[in-house]
């Protein structure tokens, strides 16, 4: 089980209705998206406590979690505000070179600010969702909103292959890091690469079995998927 999922089945409001779960995320990326910055600023402290106290985790493990789309961000936010002008009046840190000044461009800090805070807040209510709400209920929301099937069966095999690959992933870094495969640069670049082509052969293994059981149970197209009231 992922440790996201752990916090999603044993969390203070697990047991709410998926449906009300997904009303306040709604309302949490309504105000994502509003003009009032100072709207988001409140919010965004408020929505961070309240996800640590239900979910009982730590500050630092809750900020671990941003390491993966700081660099998605970080780069959104520098094509933005990083410009090129004759003048160094018009940028922050200008950097003199090849006849122009590279820096921050003042008239778009503004809208660097507003996106920057958006972005945030956007990230910190999926997270409030996806920690608070087991994924069974994610499928039972999409299917009281009527979701193509197609859709939501590609959610539950996208899904699956995650614990797949993340557990394939682990087994085979582990035997690796053992064999002190990571001791050099060298060889670390070497163990990645048969790490990338074994995740992959195991990937394609595991799709071959998952077809051959669905074949045994005679699959008729679709997943069945009970539904509760929500």
């Amino acid at each position: 089980m992922l440790t996201i999922d752990k916090y999603a089945y044993n969390n203070e409001i697990a047991s709410w209705s998926p449906s009300v779960k997904g009303l306040l995320w709604l309302v949490g990326m309504i105000i994502a998206f509003q003009p009032i910055l100072l709207l988001k600023i409140v919010f965004l402290p408020i929505a961070v406590i309240y996800t640590l106290h239900v979910v009982h985790v730590t500050l630092h493990q809750y900020l671990k979690w941003f390491y993966a789309v700081i660099p998605f961000v970080a780069l959104s936010i520098i094509g933005i505000a990083f410009t090129m002008s004759p003048s160094p009046k018009n940028v922050y840190g200008a950097i003199h070179l090849f006849g122009n000044y590279f820096g921050l461009a003042k008239s778009m800090m503004p809208m660097t600010l507003e996106l920057s805070f958006r972005i945030i807040t956007a990230i910190v209510c999926t997270y409030w969702f996806a920690l608070t709400t087991p994924f069974q209920q994610i499928i039972l929301l999409f299917k009281h909103l009527h979701f193509p099937s197609l859709l939501i069966e590609e959610t539950l095999l996208m899904y699956r292959f995650i614990f797949i690959f993340v557990d394939s992933f682990e087994q085979i870094y582990r035997a690796q890091e053992l064999r002190f495969g990571y001791a050099s640069l060298g060889l670390s670049v070497h163990s990645a690469a048969i790490l990338g082509k074994m995740l992959f052969e195991q990937v394609i293994i595991n799709y071959q079995k998952m077809t051959y059981a669905l074949d045994a149970k005679i699959f008729q197209g679709e997943f069945a998927v009970q539904e509760n009231k929500i």
